[in-house]
């Protein structure tokens, strides 16, 4: 059997092999590794820019030395997007960003449904319905809480913590913890910063995700990983299609 044909069984054996595991669970020791992860990285946030812009437009680099890490039953994704908003202002890119009631139309199809929960000072309250279609369908509904501070003139910092992502099922939200694993957890860091040409956008995207299937991850490594990365690119994508 050639790699090619390896590859092509193997992408239908993830797909049937997650489409037949309803009843996944997130361990506490995973959940609590994830916000172990998220400890130690935020204790080294510094908001300084770390991507170098690309003329051409969106640059991904890898958030951490991997951009992703295995745990005990899990994946934890890592990636860093930046991208210039030409001719644009912080007080642009901020309204686009908290207008989270608007997120069904703006962020579409990513996010099929958006609610602003709630409002208080710098910190919002929102759920987000994601979507995503590739070699499978994932529905989760999620909420955040989002933090918004200003760093000086023309800078400012947000940090996104998911509180809650749940899997649907049909037309069944399934416990949060249960279900394929497609997402367990994702928390998102942007710094904005004001320049001549326009405002630097910069985002790191960490997710966490179901593990492989042993005997499958070398065919499926390069597709699961790609999910994340492919989220962070259309989000950083369709925040500028926003802002023009």
């Amino acid at each position: 059997m050639s790699r090619a044909t390896a590859l092509v069984f193997g992408v239908l054996g993830f797909s049937c092999w997650l489409a037949a595991q309803p009843s996944t669970q997130l361990l506490p020791e995973t959940d609590h590794a994830f916000d172990e992860y998220i400890k130690a990285m935020e204790s080294q946030l510094d908001w300084r820019p770390h991507v170098t812009l690309d003329p051409a437009g969106i640059k991904l680099v890898p958030g951490a030395a991997s951009p992703t890490t295995e745990i005990k039953g899990a994946i934890i994704h890592d990636w860093r997007a930046a991208v210039l908003a030409p001719r644009a202002t912080v007080e642009s890119v901020i309204a686009v960003l908290q207008s989270y009631a608007d997120y069904k139309r703006l962020y579409a199809p990513q996010i099929s449904d958006s609610t602003l929960l709630s409002h208080e000072g710098d910190v919002w309250r929102v759920r987000l319905q994601l979507y995503k279609k590739k070699l499978f369908t994932a529905r989760l509904d999620s909420e955040y809480v989002i933090e918004y501070r200003p760093l000086g003139p023309g800078r400012w910092a947000i940090s996104s913590h998911s509180t809650k992502v749940a899997e649907i099922d049909g037309n069944r939200e399934l416990p949060v913890g249960q279900g394929h694993g497609y997402l367990w957890r994702l928390n998102a860091y942007w710094l904005l910063e004001q320049r001549p040409e326009g405002v630097y956008i910069e985002c790191r995207s960490i997710s966490m995700s179901r593990d492989i299937p042993t005997g499958l991850g070398w065919a499926m490594k390069p597709m699961v990983t790609s999910v994340p990365r492919e989220s962070l690119r259309d989000t950083l994508e369709d925040t500028i299609r926003a802002l023009q």
